[in-house]
């Protein structure tokens, strides 16, 4: 989170001609680093515990924020370049093309519940495991889910993709009006940040929060999987992901997954050698 915060300021310092806000960015950037050098020194209580996991999980949401207010400020997108991979990898603009040759209401009301699961997805798994396993398994699910989130974020920041329905308009027709559908539109709308789309974060923190639980809950994990999947293939089919950032979402979440264990034995408190 150090790391990430230090990265984040040179950003906003590089930035800070066109940022208006940027002192408040800075003062957040600072505020973040209070937090993260006196936790270690609160008394072992089970808040404190909870809140040494999740205050980055919790943060995530104001920097997540804040990445929008740099990449409008901003206004140098790379979608061309994404949309000529897309071309390239699938044949078309696949975001666009398939929920208008499969235009099924059912496939909607599924691929949108789905897309729309990504606020309790995302939670569920790291309260799961603060409640009902140990402290240890907790931390573990934590860390990748943190993971997740700020190396998504470290590619948004330097590297800002608007999306396709912002250059094509959200998705049009009978899919569009399903409920699912306008649920998650309204919530897009309130709160969908410009300049995060690739990789898809929706996509590599589900995938990441599922795989969480595989070591200390795998029935849970088991049950939650095909939520994340039809979560991964509803950014698509709904227009709101490019299919190479779904693909590349689900690939992060992998390697993740695959080196978090070694990144926390590296990052981690080291034992004392004897004299």
């Amino acid at each position: 989170m150090l790391g990430y915060v230090a990265l984040n300021t040179v950003i906003v310092v590089w930035r800070a001609g066109s940022v208006a806000s940027w002192p408040l960015m800075l003062l957040a950037n600072a505020l973040t680093v209070v937090l993260i050098l006196l936790l270690p020194h609160a008394p072992a209580t089970r808040l404190v515990v909870f809140l040494g996991g999740a205050y980055s999980l919790i943060l995530s949401v104001a920097y997540y924020t804040q990445l929008g207010v740099l990449a409008t400020d901003v206004g140098h997108l790379h979608d061309q370049l994404v949309q000529r991979w897309e071309a390239a990898l699938f044949g078309g603009q696949v975001s666009v093309t398939w929920h208008e040759r499969a235009p099924s209401l059912a496939l909607s009301w599924v691929m949108h519940l789905c897309y729309g699961s990504y606020y309790w997805l995302a939670a569920l798994p790291p309260l799961f495991l603060f409640f009902r396993r140990s402290q240890a398994a907790f931390e573990r699910g934590a860390f990748v889910v943190t993971l997740a989130f700020y190396v998504c974020y470290t590619v948004f920041a330097l590297f800002p993709v608007a999306g396709p329905r912002y250059f094509y308009g959200n998705a049009t027709g009978p899919i569009a009006e399903v409920l699912p559908a306008r649920i998650v539109h309204a919530l897009l709308e309130g709160g969908s940040a410009y300049g995060t789309a690739f990789p898809s974060s929706h996509v590599a923190v589900s995938w990441c929060a599922v795989l969480s639980l595989w070591r200390d809950a795998p029935k849970l994990a088991l049950g939650l999987a095909p939520v994340a999947l039809g979560l991964s293939l509803g950014a698509v089919y709904g227009q709101f992901h490019y299919g190479v950032d779904a693909l590349a979402g689900a690939a992060l979440a992998v390697t993740l997954f695959g080196g978090c264990e070694a990144l926390r034995a590296a990052l981690g408190p080291r034992a004392r050698q004897p004299r």
